[in-house]
């Protein structure tokens, strides 16, 4: 895991320290300098962090509730121009629930499929139709 902007789960373990000080959600531009939304862009980057960690642990469903939590935590997110960039956390947090659920998906199909993740992959499928409904 070379390069971390594109905050992509993977079975390799990277370095711990390296994960720890980056925040999958920064900002490039934003009228009012993030300062609106800090609280809750540091909890969406808390949850996007722990739900990694527990994904490079193999604790999917921890991981699953992380980013549902952070999912959640977008609908507080309000105002003319943020709007805009809270349907972008949740698009960034679809996005890595689908990569979640790509990779269970593999693991529970197939000849040597583990039939220990399916509860897993299950689960996934429901919050990523959840998440779908609501973006």
């Amino acid at each position: 895991m070379k390069d971390m902007k594109g905050w992509i789960f993977s079975r390799l373990k990277g370095n711990r320290e390296l994960r720890d000080k980056y925040e999958p959600i920064q900002f490039v531009s934003c009228p009012f300098n993030g300062s609106k939304c800090q609280k809750e862009r540091a909890i969406i980057n808390k949850r996007l962090a722990n739900s990694f960690q527990f994904f490079s642990d193999r604790q999917y469903d921890d991981s699953i509730d992380e980013l549902r939590y952070a999912f959640q935590e977008t609908t507080d997110i309000s105002g003319s121009p943020c709007t805009q960039c809270a349907q972008l956390f949740r698009t960034r947090i679809t996005q890595s629930m689908e990569q979640i659920h790509g990779e269970l998906q593999h693991m529970t199909t197939g000849f040597f499929r583990w039939d220990q993740y399916k509860p897993s992959y299950e689960f996934a499928d429901n919050v990523i139709s959840d998440f779908k409904q609501r973006i």
